[in-house]
């Protein structure tokens, strides 16, 4: 099983929940669960359209918009201090 910090290090590297579930060798509905559980426990934050993301330290420089205003079902997330503190020491 995928342990926490890989998914983590994975979800900050970017990409589709499809492209995370294939890479990560699990169906897309356990990565969502997942995902959910780790927003709830405080290691992911939900971005969400015109408040920015608040949460990321890249936001000076990054160039990706938050996707429309929630209602087309798409979601961006990012880790927080928690999640990238938690994976801090395995980066390379």
């Amino acid at each position: 099983m995928t342990t926490t910090a890989e998914l983590l290090c994975r979800i900050e590297k970017g990409g589709t929940l499809d492209d995370l579930a294939k890479a990560l060798d699990m169906s897309k509905s356990i990565l969502v669960a997942r995902i959910e559980f780790l927003v709830r426990a405080g290691y992911l934050c939900e971005l969400h359209a015109g408040n920015g993301c608040g949460g990321c330290g890249k936001c000076e420089t990054c160039s990706v918009p938050v996707p429309g205003d929630g209602s087309g079902g798409v979601k961006m997330y990012t880790l927080t201090d928690k999640g990238r503190e938690s994976i801090a020491g395995l980066k390379k």
